[in-house]
């Protein structure tokens, strides 16, 4: 899997682009700043407009490729990223530490363990953000995992965040703009939720 990562963000081009998401730049924006994880972060375009709006950034993912880009991206906009080459599983953090996780197309196969490894990193008060592919993106071909079992359902996330207080979640349908792998109508999964 290391290998796909790693041969996909090679190319010179931003695999899905260098703006933000439009869910996690909306939401981040209604938030005081302070300490954020951004799991699975790819090619850095969530962490560099995190750091632009002032919040402390960490962020890992497996592929070295996309921590090389994401380097260059804070370097293009002058601002600086706390960055891990780490799966999930690897990843190490103070527990209590977060005031803001953002999970944004970060599927994992230890879906249930890593997420509730995750809320154990949030500080009382923080906020989980997550937005995700839903099991009827497995018809559509604009991105996404091809296995059902690496996509969200409405009741996997509400069983993975239960220790979560005001869950939001919403499953809908929107149109995606983020590079050539996350292009056209899409189904999609977002929760925040409040620890």
């Amino acid at each position: 899997m290391i290998e796909m990562w790693n041969k996909r963000y090679a190319q010179i081009e931003y695999v899905y682009g260098k703006e933000p998401n439009e869910f996690f730049k909306e939401q981040i924006q209604k938030l005081p700043n302070g300490k954020i994880l951004l799991p699975a972060e790819g090619e850095g375009r969530n962490a560099v407009f995190a750091a632009q709006n002032n919040w402390q950034v960490e962020a890992f993912d497996s592929s070295s490729e996309a921590k090389n880009k994401a380097e260059n991206l804070a370097k293009e906009k002058a601002v600086k990223l706390n960055y891990k080459i780490s799966s999930f599983e690897e990843a190490k953090y103070e527990e209590n530490t977060f005031d803001l996780i953002a999970l944004i197309y970060a599927h994992s196969s230890n879906r249930q363990q890593n997420h509730q490894k995750l809320i154990k990193l949030l500080k009382p008060g923080g906020i989980l953000l997550l937005e995700g592919f839903s099991k009827y993106q497995i018809k559509n071909s604009t991105g996404g995992p091809k296995s059902l079992d690496l996509l969200f359902s409405p009741q996997e996330l509400t069983a993975d965040f239960d220790e979560l207080s005001e869950i939001e979640l919403t499953e809908t349908e929107t149109y995606l703009s983020e590079g050539e792998h996350h292009l056209g109508r899409a189904s999609i999964i977002r929760l925040i939720g409040k620890k």
